[in-house]
């Protein structure tokens, strides 16, 4: 749906799905955890919790950058972009790491 939006030229019907998406994800995970025997991210392992976690701040740092439009870009991009690669790069790092 996402790729079909672009292809169609409609930005904000991706950004929306997207957004949509990782928001029915995380209500989903809370609700599951609600009926799961002890925690359920306890269970699982450290690279998922990591995953979940970074995905709900990048996620957070997005909402908050199409809330908040900046004066300052640094080069084309504007500081939440640059924050969210960050987030995103260290993410990745992190779950390289702790999978070993």
């Amino acid at each position: 749906m996402t790729l079909r939006a672009l292809r169609m030229g409609s930005v904000d019907l991706a950004v929306g799905n997207i957004f949509g998406s990782n928001a029915f994800n995380m209500v989903l995970l809370v609700g599951i955890d609600l009926f799961y025997d002890g925690s359920l991210l306890a269970s699982v392992s450290p690279t998922y919790a990591v995953t979940a976690a970074m995905v709900i701040i990048v996620t957070a740092v997005s909402i908050q950058g199409l809330l908040y439009r900046a004066e300052k870009r640094f080069w084309i991009l504007e500081p939440d972009v640059v924050l969210m690669i960050l987030l995103v790069l260290s993410a990745l790092t992190i779950v390289c790491y702790t999978d070993h």
